[in-house]
């Protein structure tokens, strides 16, 4: 008996021959809706891969406030935590296990296709020119300038930025590329004329990334007034700002792959 906490990659379709081999013998499968999308990660399609498993659906309230209860299951009978993407990326994943080994259950963590992988894979862009992830919020409850800050401090370095985009599945929200476009430039409009500064944002060459690892995954690289226009299939959507000056492999990469008419070069 033990708690699996399995990374499920970017879609159902990244699922590991580890995971499958834990799916045919769960007892209970629990999907992770609340941190991430997987396009085909849905009930219908786990019950195929676990058919001796009752498939659940786990919501925020499970995973953060209720996860005693999937801790004493585990304790009991084999669970199989399914999240999107890598499993311990999010701390609500990190926390459980913590909790769970405390508790005397035994934990395996399956690592999977990372999300985040994907999405600067798709690019061409240089790993190591990547600072950490920032995560850009919706401006309602507060602005977030803090990712203005974190993204000029990383162009003073001549850093790309991966900025993850607000997911609010349980109110079937998900920020979308345009949609973070608009969000940062407002607020550094915002934040410049505060400092009495000039905007960096404005002059930088984006990059929306939409389905990395899917079928119907885009790429398209270029100034924000050109983003703001673009259309891109359903999320979920990341957005990188790339470092000042990019390196010509880059350059090209984001030409070839990512359709970037502004970018240096040919």
């Amino acid at each position: 008996m033990a708690l699996y906490v399995v990374g499920a990659g970017p879609s159902i379709e990244y699922l590991s021959l580890k995971a499958i081999e834990l799916l045919k013998r769960a007892d209970k499968v629990y999907i992770d809706t609340y941190t991430s999308i997987a396009p085909g990660l849905e009930r219908s399609n786990v019950e195929v891969y676990a058919p001796g498993a009752e498939v659940i659906h786990a919501s925020r309230k499970l995973l953060e406030n209720e996860s005693h209860r999937i801790i004493e299951e585990a304790k009991m009978l084999n669970v199989v935590l399914l999240v999107p993407g890598d499993p311990l990326f999010a701390t609500t994943h990190v926390s459980l296990v913590l909790e769970a080994v405390s508790k005397g259950v035994d934990v395996e963590v399956v690592p999977g296709v990372s999300g985040i992988q994907a999405v600067i894979d798709a690019t061409g862009l240089q790993f190591y020119k990547f600072c950490h992830p920032i995560t850009l919020v919706y401006p309602e409850a507060f602005k977030p300038f803090s990712v203005v800050e974190t993204i000029w401090d990383n162009m003073a370095r001549n850093l790309h930025s991966l900025v993850l985009l607000d997911l609010r599945l349980d109110e079937n929200r998900a920020m979308t590329i345009n949609e973070a476009v608009e969000i940062l430039l407002r607020l550094e409009d915002e934040l410049a004329a505060e400092r009495r500064v000039e905007p960096r944002i404005v002059s930088a060459i984006l990059v929306g990334v939409a389905r990395a690892g899917l079928p119907d995954a885009k790429c398209k690289a270029g100034k924000p007034s050109t983003l703001l226009e673009e259309e891109f299939p359903s999320p979920p959507h990341s957005l990188i700002v790339t470092a000042p000056r990019l390196h010509p492999v880059e350059a090209e990469a984001l030409r070839t792959l990512c359709e970037c008419n502004e970018c240096p070069g040919k």
